[in-house]
């Protein structure tokens, strides 16, 4: 996972760890360069500060950090890719402005979400779902239309898939879960608090937890067996989810792709035949 994004998105330090943060976002280059008690004077903090700052995002000190950064601030320029961008759709903003920006925030959403890609985890995700009985997958607000559109996918190719919209059908869905089955959770934030609840009524079963969240620490990622996580460069109208949607519909495509490809003709066969068409609707 990347260390930078990680730092960018972490939503529980304390006020001297984000001037630290900040800091280290805004001049990378910088920091790679100094000593621990450098970057202590530079951003009015303390080596302390630093180190448990490192230890949030699970580093094992500064000197492994800024090994980590320089590899990083590297691939980032060459990706073009800036994580204190933030684009703000304008009151003035002409439709191409608006247009252009919007294709931005889906291709940088895209492009963030790919360097946490873990490939293992998303291996061992997708032959636990290959195994698994029932697949059910979760989620509330924005994030439910993800999971429906799992479920839509994943029903293409034969698998036995369960999602409901309201939220009382989803916790019986839990309740009657057990180890043949495989819950995943989509929620960017980790903290929609009936997606923790139905969580920890999957942990009690007995059921494997995947979680389709936010790279930064949460409570649905603490619980999650696996984590597949996800940015996302949001603009000023958030009550679209614009790009956190986006990022978990990218993660869905890639279980999707690679669970299709563990037996490939079989399953574009299938595809094929659930395709609807002129010919086979009455």
């Amino acid at each position: 996972m990347s260390v930078l994004i990680k730092l960018r998105d972490n939503r529980n330090l304390s006020v001297a760890e984000n001037q630290v943060r900040e800091y280290i976002l805004k001049y990378p280059k910088k920091v790679m360069e100094y000593t621990v008690y450098d970057l202590a004077r530079e951003s009015f903090t303390s080596p302390a500060t630093i180190v448990r700052l490192c230890k949030k995002i699970d580093i094992k000190g500064f000197a492994r950090f800024k090994v980590l950064l320089a590899e990083e601030t590297k691939y980032f320029q060459d990706m073009k890719l800036n994580l204190l961008d933030t684009t703000t759709i304008e009151k003035d903003d002409s439709p191409r402005a608006i247009i252009e920006k919007i294709t931005n925030i889906a291709v940088k959403t895209i492009e963030e979400t790919r360097v946490l890609v873990n490939e293992k985890v998303l291996m061992d995700v997708v032959r636990l779902m290959e195994k698994a009985a029932i697949i059910d997958f979760y989620g509330a607000g924005a994030s439910n239309m993800v999971a429906m559109d799992g479920q839509f996918k994943f029903m293409r190719i034969g698998k036995n898939v369960i999602t409901y919209q309201l939220y009382d059908r989803q916790y019986v869905q839990a309740v009657n879960s057990d180890a043949s089955h495989v819950g995943i959770i989509v929620s960017y934030s980790g903290e929609t608090k009936e997606m923790i609840q139905i969580a920890g009524i999957l942990q009690k079963n007995g059921t494997p937890v995947v979680a389709v969240t936010s790279s930064g620490e949460n409570s649905l990622n603490r619980i999650a067996d696996y984590n597949l996580f996800v940015t996302a460069k949001e603009t000023v109208f958030r009550s679209g989810a614009m790009a956190s949607r986006t990022a978990q519909l990218y993660i869905i495509d890639l279980l999707y792709a690679l669970y299709c490809s563990l037996n490939y003709d079989e399953n574009i066969q299938k595809i094929q035949q659930t395709r609807i068409s002129s010919n086979n609707v009455s």
